[in-house]
Formats: structure tokens, C-alpha cells, sequence
């Protein structure tokens, strides 16, 4: 008997194909339009109103879904930046240099202040859980200052970085270079 995995039917894969693209056009269309009608997403997706319907009941949910994403972004964002090479400093400056270019893709969502969602704070948390070692190595070296708490500069850091997007005048500004001269300036050792 052949143990090899069978690739899912048509119709499987049809159904996660759509969720991304409708996500896709999601993001896409409340970045130029915050106000867009699910009707909208649908037209920019190219596929029916029923179908994005059948994936999200309402906009709440496709906004929901858009979050989620997001998080994965910033997750996979995370991954990519190498935590493990270089200095703390080094790690944090190529974090913040991801999470810029990933949020400015995401500011709409953004300026509807997820952040006074406690689900999506802890989410975040998760997410960025991992920084909180870094900023530990960063202080054992010296780098970063030790009087603040490693969790509390992570917190710091996601929050400017949301305030930064927020207020960036277009995509392509200095968003990443701004929290990261914020950040360092108030967290690093002057040694550093």
C-alpha cells in the first residue's frame, strides 16, 4: 500500500486559494478605500459576493482574518530576521526594519486601534515573545540597559513601531529608522 499523502481535492484547495485572495484584495482595497463594502472586496478579488460571504459572514470577520495574517506576517517576519546572529542590537535593528515594512502594507488596519483588543494584545505578545530573549542578551552584553524590563522594552518597541505607521506621511517614509533611533535612544546602554 502506497503511504504517500494525496494532494487535497480540487475543491480544497479552491476554497484556501479564495480565502488568500480575498484577504489579499482585502488588505489591497481598505488601504486605498477603509470604507469598502464587502461588495468591493469582492470586485477587486474577482470573484463573487457569495464567495466572500461564504468565507466571512460579515466584515468584522474579514477583518479578523486580516489580523491573523498579519500576526503570521509578523511571525514568518520574525523568523526571517535571524535572532540568533549578531548582537542584540543588530537583531532588534533588523526586526524593526520587517515589522516597519509589514505594518506600512497594514496601516489601515491599524488606524482601527487593535490594539484595544486584549485577544489581539496577547496574540501580539506571542508573536513577539521571542524579542524578549534577544533584549535579555542584549542587556547580558551590555548593550541594552538593564533597569528595564526586557518584556516592558518589547512592548515599547511594538507600540512605536503601531504609532509610527499610524502617522507615517506615505509608505515609503522612514518609519523603521524613526522607531529605531526612538527605541535605542531611550533603551541602549551609552556605551552602546
Amino acid at each position: 500500500m502506497d503511504d504517500t499523502p494525496s494532494a487535497p481535492p480540487p475543491r480544497r484547495r479552491d476554497v484556501a486559494r479564495h480565502r488568500g485572495m480575498l484577504i489579499a484584495a482585502a488588505t489591497e482595497e481598505f488601504a486605498r478605500n477603509p470604507e469598502a463594502s464587502m461588495a468591493d472586496i469582492a470586485r477587486v478579488a474577482e470573484l463573487t459576493r457569495a464567495t466572500v460571504y461564504r468565507h466571512f459572514p460579515n466584515r468584522e470577520a474579514l477583518e479578523a482574518a486580516i489580523r491573523s495574517e498579519a500576526l503570521a506576517r509578523a511571525s514568518r517576519a520574525l523568523d526571517e530576521s535571524r535572532l540568533d546572529e549578531g548582537t542584540a542590537l543588530e537583531v532588534l535593528q533588523r526586526v524593526i526594519r520587517a515589522l516597519s515594512a509589514q505594518g506600512m502594507g497594514l496601516r489601515f488596519m491599524l488606524l482601527q486601534a487593535p490594539d484595544a483588543d486584549p485577544r489581539f494584545l496577547a496574540q501580539r505578545a506571542q508573536v513577539l515573545a521571542p524579542l524578549v530573549d534577544v533584549v535579555r542578551r542584549g542587556q547580558r552584553e551590555g548593550h541594552l540597559r538593564e533597569n528595564l524590563a526586557p518584556e516592558w522594552i518589547v512592548t515599547a518597541m511594538a507600540s512605536l513601531l503601531v504609532a509610527a505607521v499610524r502617522d507615517a506621511a506615505s509608505p515609503d517614509s522612514a518609519v523603521g529608522e524613526l522607531v529605531r533611533r526612538t527605541l535605542m535612544s531611550g533603551v541602549a546602554t551609552d556605551a552602546s
